[in-house]
């Protein structure tokens, strides 16, 4: 059975608060077919009318009120910009999960958009940024690519940080490195060599080859050799300084400039 509502559908449902019907109904102000999927099809015979929904004030997403329960499944229009964080609501369209109000935002994806994935390979509209060749892709893909200034390849993400652009960039464009190398330009200024204070006048005492000295033992006519050694001292030298030299030192290895990381893959939005 198909019921079709036209303009005194609210002295209907006044006369009969409680209607059970296993049929398809329709609420239109024109005749026309009953969509044999729905439960409740509303049409606008001039396509000037909307479906509005109950308009109540919500105090905290965690809190049913103004309704006396959480039901799963109940949408409403909030109107209210209320409650604490993580709990505030704020005006717009809300379903109740059973055990609090949850709002319905979505966001369509434009052309040219990026983000950051788990995902290994291309869906629904979102290609990989890995340098591939741009006529490898689908027709309108290929000509939404092509607008955003890649007609040849896409950008290839891998192993980079996105960065912002500051000004003259061209988004797209490859640069930076993941390592630097220090010269001696880098290094604060100072030198590496010079020479010691003055000493003044002075001498430097060293031991000589050993010498041999006779000497006599009493009552023996008889000379004993004995060897000694000698000590000698070098002429003074006066004031004079000492040189002094360093070697350069090091193998010039890279610094590394990776931060502790996540990997991810990156991707953009070229529609399908």
């Amino acid at each position: 059975m198909r019921k079709i509502l036209g303009g005194n559908i609210l002295l209907i449902l006044l006369l009969y608060p409680t209607l059970n019907t296993n049929a398809q109904v329709k609420i239109s102000n024109s005749s026309g077919a009953v969509n044999m999927e729905s439960v409740l099809h509303l049409e606008s015979a001039a396509g000037n009318k909307g479906f509005l929904l109950t308009r109540i004030a919500l105090q905290a997403a965690n809190n049913a009120a103004p309704l006396a329960s959480h039901t799963a499944g109940m949408i409403v229009f909030n109107t209210a910009t209320a409650g604490t964080s993580p709990n505030n609501v704020t005006p717009g369209l809300y379903y109740n999960d059973g055990t609090r109000w949850i709002k319905m935002t979505t966001k369509t994806p434009q052309t040219g958009d990026i983000k950051n994935g788990f995902q290994n390979a291309d869906h629904n509209g979102w290609y990989l940024l890995n340098g591939r060749a741009v006529s490898t892709l689908a027709v309108n893909p290929r000509a939404r690519a092509a607008a955003l200034g890649f007609s040849t390849n896409l950008p290839d993400a891998s192993d980079r940080y996105l960065k912002n652009t500051n000004g003259p960039d061209s988004p797209g464009t490859a640069a930076g490195g993941n390592s630097f190398t220090l010269s001696q330009a880098n290094l604060p200024n100072f030198t590496f060599s010079g020479t010691t204070n003055t000493t003044g006048n002075h001498s430097h005492t060293y031991t000589d080859n050993p010498t041999t000295v006779a000497s006599v033992v009493s009552g023996n006519n008889n000379p004993i050799s004995n060897t000694a050694s000698v000590d000698t001292t070098t002429e003074n030298s006066g004031a004079h300084t000492h040189t002094l030299s360093f070697s350069l030192g090091g193998s010039s290895q890279a610094v590394n400039l990776v931060p502790n990381n996540i990997i991810t893959n990156v991707f953009i939005y070229l529609g399908s």
